[in-house]
């Protein structure tokens, strides 16, 4: 017993258990956190395709397949997800071809929302989508295409 009081390598021994015990704790806390971290990018990654949740944004395919309401729903709901934003922007583009739904959708807000998006997004597909649905809703010569520029103009096209 004399021997170990004096003895350097137990002295040394003996202030490293307990920093063992902390090195073994940290390394199981460690591990639970990693853990933790792999079902937290999973769900992100899950957000960010779009996949089906409460709350979830919509996926690209699922807003290809909306309507005017429903995209507009989609773009009112989920504003700050640019991937939305640019899908948006391309139904929009895509509903709007047919000039009938360009009144319909400058009367529900498009241009608005729209220009709210790209004011938000500097992504570059944001912007590129967002500018042809704005085209498109715009153009046109048939009754209401001059009050449509106008709006735009005025929500800072």
């Amino acid at each position: 017993a004399a021997h170990e009081a004096t003895c350097p390598l137990a002295v040394c021994q003996r202030m490293l258990a307990p920093l063992r015990a902390r090195v073994v704790a940290l390394e199981a806390e460690l591990r639970s956190q990693g853990a933790e971290n792999e079902q937290l990018l999973s769900r992100l990654a899950a957000l960010e395709a779009g996949e089906a949740g409460e709350g979830a944004a919509p996926s690209d395919a699922a807003v290809q397949e909306m309507d005017l309401a429903a995209a507009m729903s989609a773009l009112r709901a989920h504003a700050s997800v640019p991937r939305v934003a640019a899908a948006v922007g391309e139904r929009l583009a895509d509903l709007c071809a047919d000039e009938r739904s360009r009144q319909a959708a400058a009367e529900a807000g498009a241009i608005e929302l729209v220009m709210a998006a790209l004011r938000t997004h500097s992504e570059e597909r944001v912007q590129c989508k967002g500018c042809a649905a704005l085209g498109t809703i715009c153009s046109g010569t048939e009754g209401g295409a001059e009050g449509r520029q106008q709006r735009a103009a005025d929500a800072g096209a």
